[in-house]
């Protein structure tokens, strides 16, 4: 019995245009991060993010490309995961044929906006984004303990952001007008007590 191999492909959606950006994010620009990482509309589905890369494929590499994905049907291409929310996807491709499935995802160039007639999926507009493979993994595990590793640092990342921010703008209320020389003695104060330590 012949096993047939298949590579995942972790990759995210980023919008780096800020005309695309959701009017709560880009209103505060303060962190662009987030909007950056922005979430993908719900007309993105798993098998339209399929049928997209098979396009790519067929586009970039004609026959040829699509013959080397499992022929015509193309059934070699599975979006395993998809996350509007976090914009996250696993895609699972043939091992022989991961770097041309690599490549097509990264000439995509667009998701579908969102319709507002529910019966239709996209409106034939799209979303200006970049497609960014990124890890390529053996098994469906390790591509989803990278996808949880690099959320949680995104977390992490968001929120010390903040609460810099946050400090940021107390300092700069107390450092006003008035309150510049209230900080340095503060700073000197605590140098001081720092250099008895060390002594």
């Amino acid at each position: 019995m012949v096993r047939l191999k298949s590579r995942y492909l972790l990759m995210d959606i980023l919008y780096p245009d800020p005309s695309t950006w959701p009017a709560t994010l880009s209103s505060a620009p303060h962190n662009p991060s987030l909007a950056i990482h922005s979430p993908t509309s719900d007309a993105l589905t798993a098998g339209f993010l399929a049928k997209m890369i098979r396009e790519s494929v067929a586009e970039l590499y004609g026959d040829w490309g699509i013959g080397k994905l499992g022929g015509a049907s193309a059934a070699g291409i599975q979006v395993k995961y998809l996350s509007p929310a976090t914009s996250t996807a696993i895609v699972r491709c043939p091992r022989a044929a991961f770097r041309l499935v690599w490549s097509a995802i990264t000439y995509m160039s667009g998701v579908p906006e969102p319709s507002s007639n529910p019966q239709k999926r996209g409106t034939g507009r799209e979303r200006g984004c970049v497609f960014r493979v990124i890890r390529v993994s053996g098994t469906m595990r390790k591509a989803e303990e990278e996808a949880i590793r690099r959320a949680r640092a995104e977390i992490v990342r968001v929120k010390d952001a903040e609460e810099r921010g946050v400090l940021g703008d107390l300092i700069e209320g107390i450092s006003g007008a008035k309150g510049s020389a209230v900080v340095d003695s503060v700073m000197d104060e605590s140098e001081d007590e720092a250099m008895l330590d060390d002594e």
